[in-house]
């Protein structure tokens, strides 16, 4: 959000970040990089698909409206402020990095209750998001599917400016930096490094937080792996972190919707950034993607010997992101600018 908010200011827009403090543990109110970031405090907001977060997203919804003022565009990033659409008459950019109706279906994916507030969820997106004045999207695969329910997006994947490559750590390291929120992954990742002889076994290194941070700490705990496990961290911490490890660990569900449908993991542009190759599930588009480029190897999900296998093979290579920021940030840039000329002719 700050690097795309970033870009307006300096294509000569003033611009306000409306941020959900969720902790109510950041300052109210601060300049960074010439943008204006104003933190909403609503009370404690619990991460995940919970009652609890439906009420505190609206009562941050309701905050933005009350303090916004008047605005020439509102950049709705991700689907918990496109409500917004409704309830306002400005101009709206809505951004989609995932299919937000999914994450409730996270960890019971069988449960009908969910599968029907899931299937309501979209049915609302995809009518707020029709009702946008223009809509990007982060990869070609969501475009697609935002085509296939007749809505025209903007590619503007979530790629890095450009990182030096620290060196490798002496100790081969697998990472996993970012969003702890199912730990079917992380499961299927510590079963492979069991069956790794201890002689040639990898260190494991996770940081992050999310709804399954406390799982996938206790499934570390009850392993006899060398590892280290943190949580949140911030994006100035990112360089240090990537230089502890020597891989990223992407894998995801390939059955879950949002990953069929394309989503792609910010983790494995960031790890190539930083020289890191990532192991991402096979058969879905992040997998093309990583394959295509050079990022890493794509492994089918669910098989232990073949995550053992790309893991020691992968040991002490080097990647090189090849298409970085400045391409997504002409993208974005150019799809503002033409929003902004058809509002005129209107």
């Amino acid at each position: 959000m700050l690097r795309e908010a970033r870009w307006l200011v300096e294509a000569g827009h003033e611009v306000t970040i409306h941020a959900f403090d969720r902790d109510q543990s950041l300052v109210g109110e601060e300049v960074v990089e010439g943008v204006r970031i104003v933190r909403h405090r609503v009370g404690k907001t619990a991460y995940g698909g919970t009652l609890s977060t439906w009420l505190g997203l609206r009562r941050f919804r309701r905050s933005v409206l009350a303090k916004m003022g008047d605005v020439d565009l509102i950049h709705c990033h991700d689907a918990d402020t496109l409500p917004l659409v409704k309830r306002t008459k400005t101009p709206v950019m809505f951004d989609m990095h995932d299919l937000h109706h999914t994450w409730i279906r996270m960890g019971h994916p069988r449960s009908w209750i969910r599968r029907f507030i899931s299937g309501r969820m979209k049915r609302t997106m995809l009518k707020q998001a029709r009702s946008a004045s223009a809509v990007v999207t982060s990869s070609e695969g969501l475009q697609v599917w935002l085509d296939e329910h007749g809505i025209g997006a903007t590619i503007v994947e979530n790629r890095p400016e450009s990182q030096s490559n620290p060196p490798l750590p002496d100790r081969f390291t697998v990472g996993f930096l970012g969003r702890v929120r199912d730990a079917t992954s992380f499961s299927l990742l510590i079963d492979a490094i069991a069956q790794i002889p201890e002689s040639d076994r990898p260190f494991l290194r996770i940081a992050g937080d999310g709804t399954a941070f406390d799982e996938v700490a206790e499934l570390v705990s009850r392993s006899d792996l060398d590892a280290e496990i943190s949580g949140s961290f911030s994006a100035e911490d990112l360089s240090g972190l990537m230089a502890e490890i020597s891989l990223m660990f992407a894998m995801y569900d390939p059955e879950r919707e949002n990953i069929a449908a394309g989503a792609l993991p910010v983790k494995m542009f960031d790890a190539a950034n930083h020289g890191r190759p990532s192991i991402v599930t096979a058969g879905v588009p992040m997998g093309d993607l990583c394959e295509a480029e050079g990022l890493g190897q794509a492994v089918p999900w669910a098989d232990p010997q073949a995550l053992i296998a790309a893991l020691m093979e992968m040991q002490g290579s080097a990647v090189r992101l090849v298409h970085g920021a400045e391409r997504e940030r002409t993208r974005f840039i150019e799809a503002v600018n033409q929003l902004f000329n058809r509002i005129l002719i209107e």
